[in-house]
């Protein structure tokens, strides 16, 4: 008995010898900074997916090209108490999938993807808010 815990020991031992170097190696090629962080709105690589950041426009900026399978949100602040509603001039090409409004402690904005290439105008209206407001209208280009 005393020779297999003394096997199972070493085993243990030689399996901790193995692992150590690899989780506290420092490859000399790398740099390390703990204190960094870097936020970018870069495309990200998700398993051969490319996910891509969305667009923002606001009420003074109308006009975007689009990408193909771009997202794009009307930032629109904040709603009060009523929602904001988009509808787009060609669901085939900008299509919305989302209205805004408030969500309790947050809000949320209207947005759309783009489908397929062509042109679409997207109206945005403010409905049931406390503060009238004009449409505002979007034009988006998606090649």
């Amino acid at each position: 008995m005393k020779t297999l815990n003394r096997m199972c020991a070493a085993t243990l031992a030689a399996s901790l010898l193995l692992l150590a170097p690899a989780a506290c190696s420092n490859n000399d090629n790398e740099a390390v900074d703990k204190e960094s962080t870097t936020t970018t709105s870069e495309a990200t690589d998700t398993g051969g997916a490319q996910v891509l950041p969305p667009v923002m426009l606001s009420a003074t900026e109308t006009t975007a090209d689009l990408k193909v399978g771009e997202t794009v949100v009307f930032d629109l602040g904040d709603p009060g108490d009523g929602r904001f509603v988009a509808t787009s001039s060609d669901a085939a090409v900008v299509e919305i999938t989302s209205d805004g409004g408030s969500q309790g402690s947050y809000s949320t904005n209207a947005g759309g993807k783009a489908l397929s290439a062509g042109k679409a105008t997207v109206t945005v209206v403010l409905e049931g808010g406390d503060v009238a407001a004009d449409p505002v209208v979007y034009e988006l280009t998606v090649s």
